[in-house]
Parts: structure tokens; sequence; C-alpha cells
């Protein structure tokens, strides 16, 4: 599922599918794992927020499940993919100051988990 029909909604689509898109692997095979697993320094750190060139809620920035993994870009845009529900949340805009923005999303996230909230 893609909230948002822009370039970085399927993006973060291409990645939730390892990195298939049509039937056609774009990315090499192991490769969504590696950018959404902690890298080896912030683990040793504590600080399981970055892997390689994603950001990932590792420590729970977002409130969405802790193996959801993020891009990040000016203003508060956001493309978050959430395997665990088969989910990319795409956040576009602009706001200044990022307190109102962030606290908003973060609203909307916690809202849309109890949506899609999966039983197992």
């Amino acid at each position: 599922m893609i909230w948002g029909q822009d370039a970085t909604g399927r993006l973060g689509n291409l990645y939730l599918h390892d990195g298939v898109w049509n039937d056609e692997r774009i990315l090499p095979e192991g490769y969504v794992k590696f950018a959404s697993t902690p890298a080896p320094a912030w683990k040793a750190d504590g600080q399981p927020i970055y892997g390689a060139f994603f950001w990932i809620n590792g420590n729970g920035t977002f409130p969405v499940p802790k193996n959801a993994y993020y891009m990040a870009g000016a203003g508060g845009q956001t493309t978050l993919i959430i395997p665990s529900h088969d989910l990319t949340v795409v956040r576009i805009g602009h706001y200044k100051g990022a307190a109102p923005g962030a606290a908003s999303f973060r609203k909307a996230l916690a809202l849309l988990m109890q949506a899609v909230s999966k039983s197992d």
C-alpha cells in the first residue's frame, strides 16, 4: 500500500518489497536488510537508529513497530517503511520549526497504527 503517489512513495515501496519492482529485482538481494539493520558503530554505541542511508525506528522515535525504517528530508518530509504492516507512509510538505510538525506526524502515525493494527 502506498500513501502518496510521488517518487518518494514509489522508492519506499521498492524497499518495502525487498528491492523488487513489477517482478524485477532492482536492488541487490540482501541490500534492503543491510539498509534497515543498525550499522555496527551505532549499535555499539547503544543507538540502533541508523543503517545504510536509512534511519531506523530502533529506539521508538515513531509510534510504529521497531522494524520500521525511514528516509528523512528537509522540512519534516519523511518516507516511512513499515514491513510488519506491508505499509509505506509518506509525509510531504514543509513546516517551520521541528516541534509542531513532528508532533502532528507522530499523532497521525499513532492513529494510523490503531486503524491498521494486525492481530497475531
